[in-house]
């Protein structure tokens, strides 16, 4: 048995034979582990009866709990005593139970806006008008290849919230953040807000799926740029320890301005069951890398593809749901489709995996969405191999014209049961002009 923390101890089925380093937050742990590091332990051939006495023995010991959720794929619960942050759960399907020593996040009653929580309807948000969801527009190579100056992959989308903060998801490539491509994305979130200049534009969480550098670029360039312009109240992701499995370097630029430029900003390491509620925003944490851990291997993430390591998403605004993949891959799909039951899955809209690159058969076939959104260009998502991995979407859809790509920003809301475009606007910038991501 892993010597874990004597007194956090899980009685019953069994542990694993050393603890999974599930990474830091905002601390850099390229040369070594960080205090921020997280660590899980993982329990096998258990039952709910012994994760709840699990959960009634830390409540004996002083602990109590901040959140609870009960989902068809997992119970839940986040304990907290003193500085301790504890995050428990059981898998239904697995009988498996993880125990995650969070050493870097809010606790979960301080993180999602309280004043839903006061609200007399326990699904609110779901009654509220939608959000407004934008497909934010990137320069994409137009040969579907590489160049110094270009790429064929990258992912941004915000959202803005009813009370006018926004909600920001990856971020794109350095490659399409050249100057006049920043500037536009600025120009562009002071339009949507009304905000005008000289005043903060309000981030209440910026999210980022998994850690590659396609997906983060416009957070780093929008702060050094306009260091004075933005108000990043949180962060949600989860990354894995860079010494258990290796990202792409920009990552540590990512973390290095968030330390630098928001010094009050809230964490969030995200698990699976944890439930996250923003103005008329709900945001289901589906799968983590956490999930994809072993018992005869407990210290290593088994899948060979880092890609695997996105978070999967189900988010509910008015009376829509969109599932937010990023790039997932057919490891995890493999995985989440045993574990996760089949209605928990059903969306209104798909963010399409991986820029159109992979097949998700089995996924895309649960989602059943009416709607999808592409982040690739047309011509991208259509070229060579990618146009078959599509067309396994599109043929799902009521029609072909559901389908929207991030060669140009589209805008949306849910409405009287449609996913209505609100938006349409030709992207901002060109090839890249050479700044450097830190500048």
């Amino acid at each position: 048995m892993v010597e874990w923390e004597r007194e956090w101890a899980y009685e019953g089925g069994t542990s694993g034979a050393a603890v999974y380093n599930a990474g830091p937050m905002l601390e850099n742990d390229s040369e070594a582990v960080t205090e921020e590091d997280s660590r899980m332990l993982l329990v096998a051939d258990t039952c709910r009866r012994e994760y709840e006495a699990y959960l009634e023995k830390l409540c004996g010991m002083g602990f109590r709990k901040v959140f609870e959720n009960h989902t068809g794929a997992v119970d839940c619960c986040q304990l907290m005593k003193g500085e301790d942050l504890l995050y428990v759960y059981y898998t239904l399907r697995t009988g498996e139970v993880r125990v995650i020593a969070d050493k870097a996040s809010v606790p979960l009653d301080e993180f999602s806006d309280s004043y839903m929580e006061e609200g007399p309807a326990a699904h609110m948000w779901g009654t509220m008008d939608s959000a407004e969801i934008y497909q934010y527009g990137l320069y994409y190579d137009p040969c579907n290849g590489h160049s110094p100056t270009t790429t064929n992959c990258g992912m941004f989308y915000i959202i803005r919230l009813r009370d006018n903060r926004l909600v920001m998801i990856d971020g794109g490539h350095i490659l399409q953040c050249s100057a006049e491509a920043v500037e536009g994305m600025y120009r562009f979130l002071r339009r949507i807000t009304g905000t005008a200049e000289g005043e903060r534009l309000r981030v209440a969480a910026w999210i980022f799926t998994h850690a590659h550098d396609d997906h983060m670029a416009a957070c780093v360039r929008l702060l050094r740029t306009y260091p004075e312009a933005f108000e990043i109240e949180r962060a949600m992701f989860n990354f894995p320890s860079h010494r258990v499995c290796s990202g792409h370097s920009d990552f540590f630029c990512l973390r290095a301005t968030l330390r630098e430029y928001c010094p009050n900003i809230k964490c969030l390491k995200l698990h699976s069951g944890q439930r996250i509620v923003l103005a008329n925003v709900c945001f289901d944490v589906l799968y983590t890398h956490e999930d994809a851990v072993r018992l005869e291997a407990p210290e290593v993430f088994p899948f060979h593809d880092f890609n695997c390591t996105s978070v999967i998403l189900k988010m509910t605004t008015g009376m829509g749901t969109i599932v937010w993949l990023g790039d997932t891959s057919t490891e995890t799909e493999e995985l989440v489709v045993r574990t996760v039951p089949a209605a928990m899955w059903k969306a209104d809209v798909v963010q399409v995996a991986h820029h159109a690159f992979n097949f998700l058969t089995e996924l895309y076939a649960l989602i059943d969405a009416d709607y999808a959104m592409v982040p690739n260009s047309r011509y991208g998502g259509n070229a060579g191999d990618n146009h078959q991995k599509l067309m396994d979407v599109v043929r799902r859809l009521p029609s072909p014209d559901n389908l929207w790509y991030e060669d140009e920003t589209t805008g949306f809301r849910f409405e009287e049961g449609s996913f209505r475009v609100i938006l349409k606007e030709d992207v901002v910038g060109g090839e890249h002009d050479g700044t450097a991501l830190m500048g």
